[in-house]
Protein backbone atom coordinates (compact mmCIF):
# COMPACT_ATOMS: atom_id res chain seq x y z
CA UNK A 1 0.00 0.00 0.00
CA UNK A 2 1.54 3.48 -1.23
CA UNK A 3 2.23 5.57 1.83
CA UNK A 4 -0.18 8.05 2.94
CA UNK A 5 -0.61 10.93 5.31
CA UNK A 6 -3.44 13.61 6.72
CA UNK A 7 -2.66 17.19 6.61
CA UNK A 8 -4.42 19.13 9.31
CA UNK A 9 -5.07 22.62 7.73
CA UNK A 10 -4.62 23.36 3.96
CA UNK A 11 -5.39 26.70 3.38
CA UNK A 12 -1.48 28.46 3.43
CA UNK A 13 1.66 28.43 1.65
CA UNK A 14 3.07 25.95 4.00
CA UNK A 15 0.24 23.59 3.24
CA UNK A 16 1.15 23.92 -0.58
CA UNK A 17 4.68 23.31 0.25
CA UNK A 18 3.82 20.43 2.01
CA UNK A 19 1.29 18.83 -0.01
CA UNK A 20 3.90 19.10 -3.29
CA UNK A 21 6.94 17.39 -1.49
CA UNK A 22 4.89 14.45 -0.31
CA UNK A 23 3.70 14.48 -4.32
CA UNK A 24 7.85 14.11 -4.94
CA UNK A 25 7.93 11.59 -2.27
CA UNK A 26 5.20 9.19 -3.77
CA UNK A 27 3.25 10.38 -0.56
CA UNK A 28 -0.59 10.49 -0.42
CA UNK A 29 -1.80 13.69 0.74
CA UNK A 30 -5.39 13.39 2.53
CA UNK A 31 -6.45 16.63 4.51
CA UNK A 32 -8.66 17.90 7.34
CA UNK A 33 -9.94 21.14 6.89
CA UNK A 34 -13.37 22.86 6.27
CA UNK A 35 -15.64 23.00 3.79
CA UNK A 36 -15.50 26.14 3.51
CA UNK A 37 -11.83 26.59 3.73
CA UNK A 38 -10.97 23.98 1.32
CA UNK A 39 -13.17 25.96 -1.43
CA UNK A 40 -10.79 28.67 -1.32
CA UNK A 41 -8.03 26.57 -1.42
CA UNK A 42 -5.75 27.10 -4.60
CA UNK A 43 -6.73 24.44 -7.46
CA UNK A 44 -3.10 23.07 -7.66
CA UNK A 45 -3.42 22.17 -4.20
CA UNK A 46 -6.72 20.88 -4.49
CA UNK A 47 -5.73 18.67 -7.41
CA UNK A 48 -3.12 17.37 -5.25
CA UNK A 49 -5.32 15.97 -2.38
CA UNK A 50 -6.19 12.22 -2.55
CA UNK A 51 -8.83 12.72 0.07
CA UNK A 52 -10.18 15.93 2.00
CA UNK A 53 -12.22 14.89 5.54
CA UNK A 54 -14.37 18.15 6.92
CA UNK A 55 -13.64 18.40 10.19
CA UNK A 56 -15.36 20.49 13.51
CA UNK A 57 -11.99 21.41 15.13
CA UNK A 58 -14.04 23.54 18.02
CA UNK A 59 -13.97 20.16 19.47
CA UNK A 60 -10.46 18.24 20.13
CA UNK A 61 -11.69 14.96 21.49
CA UNK A 62 -14.40 15.14 19.02
CA UNK A 63 -11.93 15.70 15.72
CA UNK A 64 -9.54 12.92 17.33
CA UNK A 65 -12.37 10.54 17.31
CA UNK A 66 -13.28 11.58 13.91
CA UNK A 67 -10.14 11.75 12.20
CA UNK A 68 -8.54 8.75 13.87
CA UNK A 69 -11.59 6.68 12.46
CA UNK A 70 -11.35 8.65 8.59
CA UNK A 71 -7.40 7.45 9.16
CA UNK A 72 -8.20 3.96 9.60
CA UNK A 73 -10.28 3.69 6.73
CA UNK A 74 -7.58 5.22 4.30
CA UNK A 75 -4.48 3.23 5.63
CA UNK A 76 -3.38 6.62 6.53
CA UNK A 77 0.48 6.83 8.91
CA UNK A 78 1.32 10.00 9.27
CA UNK A 79 -0.02 13.27 10.76
CA UNK A 80 1.19 16.77 9.55
CA UNK A 81 0.27 19.95 10.12
CA UNK A 82 -0.12 23.52 8.43
CA UNK A 83 -0.05 25.43 11.13
CA UNK A 84 1.70 25.24 15.25
CA UNK A 85 -2.15 25.68 16.28
CA UNK A 86 -2.78 22.21 15.16
CA UNK A 87 -0.20 21.09 17.12
CA UNK A 88 -1.48 19.20 20.24
CA UNK A 89 -4.70 18.24 18.23
CA UNK A 90 -1.66 16.52 16.07
CA UNK A 91 -0.10 14.90 19.05
CA UNK A 92 -3.37 13.27 20.67
CA UNK A 93 -4.19 12.03 16.97
CA UNK A 94 -0.50 10.33 16.69
CA UNK A 95 -0.88 8.50 19.87
CA UNK A 96 -4.10 7.43 18.77
CA UNK A 97 -2.75 6.17 15.89
CA UNK A 98 0.30 5.16 16.80
CA UNK A 99 2.38 6.93 14.81
CA UNK A 100 5.49 9.40 15.13
CA UNK A 101 4.28 12.40 16.79
CA UNK A 102 5.51 15.31 19.32
CA UNK A 103 4.75 14.53 23.49
CA UNK A 104 1.27 14.57 23.75
CA UNK A 105 1.73 15.47 27.38
CA UNK A 106 3.89 18.41 26.68
CA UNK A 107 1.44 19.64 23.38
CA UNK A 108 -0.16 22.10 25.07
CA UNK A 109 2.72 24.29 25.89
CA UNK A 110 3.62 24.22 22.01
CA UNK A 111 0.53 26.07 21.50
CA UNK A 112 -0.10 28.31 24.77
CA UNK A 113 2.67 30.57 24.91
CA UNK A 114 2.70 30.86 28.80
CA UNK A 115 2.76 27.20 29.24
CA UNK A 116 5.63 27.54 26.70
CA UNK A 117 7.30 30.41 28.60
CA UNK A 118 7.30 27.96 31.85
CA UNK A 119 8.36 25.39 30.61
CA UNK A 120 11.86 26.98 28.71
CA UNK A 121 12.08 28.46 31.94
CA UNK A 122 11.70 25.57 33.91
CA UNK A 123 14.43 23.69 31.83
CA UNK A 124 16.60 26.61 32.30
CA UNK A 125 16.64 27.93 28.48
CA UNK A 126 17.54 31.33 27.67
CA UNK A 127 14.06 32.78 27.30
CA UNK A 128 12.25 36.35 27.47
CA UNK A 129 10.68 36.91 30.85
CA UNK A 130 6.96 36.46 30.96
CA UNK A 131 4.29 37.68 32.62
CA UNK A 132 0.23 36.51 32.60
CA UNK A 133 -2.72 38.99 32.33
CA UNK A 134 -6.09 38.45 33.12
CA UNK A 135 -7.45 41.43 33.37
CA UNK A 136 -6.50 45.35 31.78
CA UNK A 137 -7.18 46.84 35.02
CA UNK A 138 -4.32 44.62 37.10
CA UNK A 139 -2.02 44.69 34.05
CA UNK A 140 0.47 47.33 35.90
CA UNK A 141 0.23 46.19 39.12
CA UNK A 142 1.56 42.63 36.98
CA UNK A 143 4.30 44.47 35.41
CA UNK A 144 5.50 45.70 38.41
CA UNK A 145 4.92 42.93 40.68
CA UNK A 146 7.50 41.12 38.46
CA UNK A 147 9.82 43.76 37.80
CA UNK A 148 9.31 43.62 34.05
CA UNK A 149 10.42 47.18 33.03
CA UNK A 150 9.41 48.42 29.32
CA UNK A 151 9.11 48.58 26.66
CA UNK A 152 6.78 45.50 26.82
CA UNK A 153 5.49 42.52 24.33
CA UNK A 154 1.87 42.13 24.95
CA UNK A 155 0.46 39.27 22.99
CA UNK A 156 -2.76 36.27 23.09
CA UNK A 157 -1.53 33.59 25.09
CA UNK A 158 -2.48 31.48 21.89
CA UNK A 159 -2.46 33.37 18.33
CA UNK A 160 -1.35 32.43 15.15
CA UNK A 161 1.55 35.20 13.59
CA UNK A 162 1.39 38.89 15.30
CA UNK A 163 -2.43 39.00 15.41
CA UNK A 164 -2.69 41.10 18.73
CA UNK A 165 0.81 41.76 19.46
CA UNK A 166 1.43 45.07 20.53
CA UNK A 167 4.99 46.66 21.49
CA UNK A 168 4.71 49.07 24.00
CA UNK A 169 7.44 51.54 25.47
CA UNK A 170 5.46 52.53 28.44
CA UNK A 171 2.29 52.61 30.13
CA UNK A 172 0.11 54.51 27.62
CA UNK A 173 -1.93 51.83 25.55
CA UNK A 174 -1.16 49.24 28.29
CA UNK A 175 -5.22 48.66 29.26
CA UNK A 176 -6.12 48.81 25.16
CA UNK A 177 -3.54 46.59 23.90
CA UNK A 178 -4.10 43.70 27.32
CA UNK A 179 -7.96 43.74 26.24
CA UNK A 180 -7.29 43.53 22.47
CA UNK A 181 -4.98 40.19 23.40
CA UNK A 182 -7.71 39.16 25.75
CA UNK A 183 -10.40 39.37 22.61
CA UNK A 184 -8.23 36.78 20.36
CA UNK A 185 -10.62 33.72 22.12
CA UNK A 186 -10.99 31.75 19.05
CA UNK A 187 -9.01 31.06 15.83
CA UNK A 188 -10.26 33.24 12.86
CA UNK A 189 -10.12 30.10 10.94
CA UNK A 190 -10.73 27.40 12.48
CA UNK A 191 -12.26 28.04 15.04
CA UNK A 192 -10.30 26.52 18.09
CA UNK A 193 -10.88 28.22 21.29
CA UNK A 194 -8.22 29.69 22.73
CA UNK A 195 -7.60 30.37 26.35
CA UNK A 196 -8.30 34.14 27.84
CA UNK A 197 -4.62 35.40 28.91
CA UNK A 198 -2.55 37.86 28.38
CA UNK A 199 0.63 38.35 27.95
CA UNK A 200 3.14 40.57 28.85
CA UNK A 201 6.73 39.58 27.33
CA UNK A 202 10.34 41.19 27.71
CA UNK A 203 11.25 43.56 24.62
CA UNK A 204 15.17 41.97 23.77
CA UNK A 205 17.43 44.16 22.10
CA UNK A 206 19.19 42.75 19.31
CA UNK A 207 18.69 41.60 15.44
CA UNK A 208 16.06 38.84 14.95
CA UNK A 209 16.85 35.23 13.61
CA UNK A 210 15.06 32.28 13.04
CA UNK A 211 15.79 28.68 12.60
CA UNK A 212 13.32 25.95 11.08
CA UNK A 213 14.20 22.84 12.27
CA UNK A 214 13.03 19.36 11.83
CA UNK A 215 12.95 16.51 14.39
CA UNK A 216 13.20 13.06 14.01
CA UNK A 217 12.94 10.31 16.62
CA UNK A 218 14.03 13.24 19.06
CA UNK A 219 17.15 14.11 17.09
CA UNK A 220 17.25 17.55 15.74
CA UNK A 221 18.64 18.56 12.26
CA UNK A 222 18.55 22.44 11.82
CA UNK A 223 18.56 24.26 8.59
CA UNK A 224 20.70 28.02 8.49
CA UNK A 225 19.36 30.88 10.62
CA UNK A 226 17.68 33.31 8.84
CA UNK A 227 17.85 36.86 9.43
CA UNK A 228 14.46 37.87 9.83
CA UNK A 229 13.16 41.69 9.43
CA UNK A 230 9.66 43.49 10.82
CA UNK A 231 8.57 47.19 10.65
CA UNK A 232 8.63 49.12 13.63
CA UNK A 233 6.11 51.06 15.99
CA UNK A 234 3.95 49.34 18.12
CA UNK A 235 2.14 46.50 16.08
CA UNK A 236 4.75 44.89 13.93
CA UNK A 237 4.59 43.36 10.26
CA UNK A 238 7.03 40.79 8.74
CA UNK A 239 8.72 42.56 5.89
CA UNK A 240 10.99 40.09 5.14
CA UNK A 241 13.96 36.94 5.55
CA UNK A 242 17.44 36.58 4.58
CA UNK A 243 19.57 33.12 4.73
CA UNK A 244 21.64 32.59 5.48
CA UNK A 245 22.16 35.95 7.96
CA UNK A 246 26.26 36.52 7.46
CA UNK A 247 26.51 35.39 11.40
CA UNK A 248 30.01 34.45 12.38
CA UNK A 249 29.91 30.15 13.11
CA UNK A 250 30.40 30.43 16.98
CA UNK A 251 27.73 32.68 17.34
CA UNK A 252 25.21 30.84 14.98
CA UNK A 253 26.39 27.32 16.81
CA UNK A 254 25.12 28.78 20.14
CA UNK A 255 22.05 30.18 18.64
CA UNK A 256 21.38 26.74 16.98
CA UNK A 257 21.97 24.84 20.47
CA UNK A 258 19.86 27.37 22.32
CA UNK A 259 16.87 26.45 20.15
CA UNK A 260 17.91 22.29 20.84
CA UNK A 261 17.19 22.78 24.49
CA UNK A 262 13.96 24.52 23.43
CA UNK A 263 12.69 22.11 21.45
CA UNK A 264 13.87 19.64 24.35
CA UNK A 265 12.03 21.30 26.63
CA UNK A 266 8.79 21.30 24.51
CA UNK A 267 9.17 17.63 24.51
CA UNK A 268 9.30 17.77 20.33
CA UNK A 269 10.29 14.69 18.81
CA UNK A 270 8.50 13.94 15.33
CA UNK A 271 7.78 16.81 12.87
CA UNK A 272 9.02 20.78 11.71
CA UNK A 273 9.41 23.52 14.53
CA UNK A 274 10.63 27.05 13.53
CA UNK A 275 12.41 29.02 16.29
CA UNK A 276 11.56 32.84 16.98
CA UNK A 277 14.65 34.42 19.14
CA UNK A 278 17.43 37.20 19.45
CA UNK A 279 20.54 37.42 19.95
CA UNK A 280 20.91 39.99 22.41
CA UNK A 281 24.53 41.31 24.06
CA UNK A 282 24.39 38.46 26.14
CA UNK A 283 23.39 35.80 24.21
CA UNK A 284 20.76 34.23 21.90
CA UNK A 285 17.52 34.40 23.81
CA UNK A 286 14.65 32.28 22.58
CA UNK A 287 11.04 34.95 21.79
CA UNK A 288 8.48 31.40 21.06
CA UNK A 289 8.98 27.90 19.36
CA UNK A 290 6.10 27.19 16.68
CA UNK A 291 5.28 23.48 16.59
CA UNK A 292 4.82 23.77 12.82
CA UNK A 293 6.16 24.93 9.91
CA UNK A 294 6.81 28.21 8.75
CA UNK A 295 5.37 30.29 5.73
CA UNK A 296 5.72 28.20 2.86
CA UNK A 297 7.61 31.87 1.13
CA UNK A 298 10.23 30.86 4.05
CA UNK A 299 10.51 27.24 3.14
CA UNK A 300 11.06 28.21 -0.59
CA UNK A 301 13.43 31.08 0.67
CA UNK A 302 15.85 27.87 2.64
CA UNK A 303 15.53 26.21 -0.94
CA UNK A 304 17.13 28.69 -3.09
CA UNK A 305 19.79 29.08 -0.43
CA UNK A 306 21.02 25.43 0.58
CA UNK A 307 19.37 23.10 -2.12
CA UNK A 308 17.40 21.87 1.19
CA UNK A 309 13.76 20.88 1.34
CA UNK A 310 12.52 21.01 4.21
CA UNK A 311 9.08 20.65 3.56
CA UNK A 312 10.49 16.87 2.01
CA UNK A 313 12.28 16.62 5.53
CA UNK A 314 9.08 17.43 7.51
CA UNK A 315 7.44 14.85 5.70
CA UNK A 316 10.12 12.29 6.17
CA UNK A 317 10.32 12.44 9.72
CA UNK A 318 5.90 12.10 10.20
CA UNK A 319 6.31 8.95 8.22
CA UNK A 320 9.43 7.69 10.63
CA UNK A 321 12.09 7.86 8.17
CA UNK A 322 15.65 9.20 8.57
CA UNK A 323 14.59 13.30 7.02
CA UNK A 324 17.21 14.62 4.20
CA UNK A 325 17.57 17.66 6.09
CA UNK A 326 21.27 19.16 5.83
CA UNK A 327 22.09 21.84 3.10
CA UNK A 328 23.71 20.38 0.55
CA UNK A 329 25.16 23.68 -1.08
CA UNK A 330 25.90 27.15 0.62
CA UNK A 331 24.14 30.49 -1.19
CA UNK A 332 21.87 33.12 -0.68
CA UNK A 333 18.75 33.89 -0.73
CA UNK A 334 16.26 37.26 0.53
CA UNK A 335 12.56 36.97 0.57
CA UNK A 336 10.99 40.07 0.90
CA UNK A 337 6.68 40.18 1.47
CA UNK A 338 4.81 43.08 -0.29
CA UNK A 339 2.46 44.71 1.89
CA UNK A 340 0.03 47.12 1.84
CA UNK A 341 -1.95 50.01 3.99
CA UNK A 342 -4.45 50.83 1.50
CA UNK A 343 -7.65 49.66 1.86
CA UNK A 344 -9.84 48.97 -1.22
CA UNK A 345 -10.25 46.60 -4.44
CA UNK A 346 -6.91 44.76 -5.38
CA UNK A 347 -5.61 45.57 -8.96
CA UNK A 348 -2.77 43.64 -9.41
CA UNK A 349 1.30 44.24 -8.80
CA UNK A 350 3.38 46.26 -11.12
CA UNK A 351 7.06 46.79 -11.47
CA UNK A 352 7.90 43.23 -11.14
CA UNK A 353 10.64 42.52 -14.26
CA UNK A 354 12.85 39.58 -15.80
CA UNK A 355 15.71 39.56 -13.82
CA UNK A 356 18.28 36.76 -13.42
CA UNK A 357 18.53 36.72 -9.89
CA UNK A 358 14.67 36.88 -9.34
CA UNK A 359 13.59 33.28 -8.28
CA UNK A 360 10.00 33.59 -7.60
CA UNK A 361 7.38 36.20 -7.27
CA UNK A 362 3.97 35.44 -6.18
CA UNK A 363 0.52 37.49 -6.14
CA UNK A 364 -1.56 36.00 -3.06
CA UNK A 365 -4.43 38.51 -4.33
CA UNK A 366 -6.25 38.01 -7.50
CA UNK A 367 -7.51 41.32 -9.19
CA UNK A 368 -10.92 42.12 -7.83
CA UNK A 369 -10.65 41.25 -4.71
CA UNK A 370 -11.04 43.54 -1.96
CA UNK A 371 -7.79 43.71 0.46
CA UNK A 372 -8.18 45.59 3.70
CA UNK A 373 -9.73 47.03 6.52
CA UNK A 374 -10.74 48.49 9.59
CA UNK A 375 -8.98 45.65 11.93
CA UNK A 376 -5.76 45.53 9.22
CA UNK A 377 -3.05 47.88 8.98
CA UNK A 378 -1.30 45.89 6.85
CA UNK A 379 -2.50 43.37 4.33
CA UNK A 380 0.40 41.01 2.76
CA UNK A 381 -0.63 40.38 -0.93
CA UNK A 382 2.59 38.37 -2.19
CA UNK A 383 6.40 38.39 -2.03
CA UNK A 384 9.68 38.03 -3.82
CA UNK A 385 12.51 36.01 -3.60
CA UNK A 386 16.31 36.85 -4.89
CA UNK A 387 19.24 34.82 -4.93
CA UNK A 388 22.72 35.28 -4.27
CA UNK A 389 26.66 34.00 -3.50
CA UNK A 390 26.33 36.32 -0.04
CA UNK A 391 23.79 37.37 1.77
CA UNK A 392 25.36 41.11 1.48
CA UNK A 393 24.20 40.59 -2.30
CA UNK A 394 20.80 39.10 -1.58
CA UNK A 395 19.70 41.96 0.63
CA UNK A 396 20.80 44.22 -1.83
CA UNK A 397 19.42 42.87 -5.30
CA UNK A 398 15.88 42.20 -3.07
CA UNK A 399 15.96 46.02 -2.26
CA UNK A 400 16.52 46.77 -6.20
CA UNK A 401 13.84 44.49 -6.94
CA UNK A 402 11.50 45.74 -4.13
CA UNK A 403 11.95 49.94 -5.37
CA UNK A 404 9.85 49.01 -8.66
CA UNK A 405 7.75 46.92 -7.36
CA UNK A 406 3.64 48.70 -6.99
CA UNK A 407 0.90 47.50 -5.26
CA UNK A 408 -2.21 48.54 -7.12
CA UNK A 409 -5.04 49.27 -4.78
CA UNK A 410 -8.45 50.99 -6.49
CA UNK A 411 -10.17 52.88 -2.95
Amino acid sequence: MARAALLLGVENTAAECIVRAAQRLDVSVHAATLREVYARCRPQTRRGLSGVVFTDFRSADQAVDQLAEYCAGQGIEAVAVSGAQFSPLAAALAVRLGVPGHSAGLAAATRHKWQMAQALQQHGVPSARTVALVSPEAAEQRLAAAGLDYPVVVKPAENTGSVGVSVLHGPQGLRPAVRRALNHSADSTYGFPYDAVALAQEYLEGPEYSLVSVVHEGRCTHSVLTRKYTTQGREREETGYTVPPGLDEPAAARAAATVLRGLRALGLRDGIAHTDLKLTPDGPVLIEIDAGPPDGAVLQAIQHATGTDMAEAYVQAVLGEEPRARPARSGAAALRFINTAAHGTFRGLTGLVLNPHLAAARSYVDPGELVGGVEVKHTRVGHVIVTADVPAEADRRAEAVMTRVDCDVEA
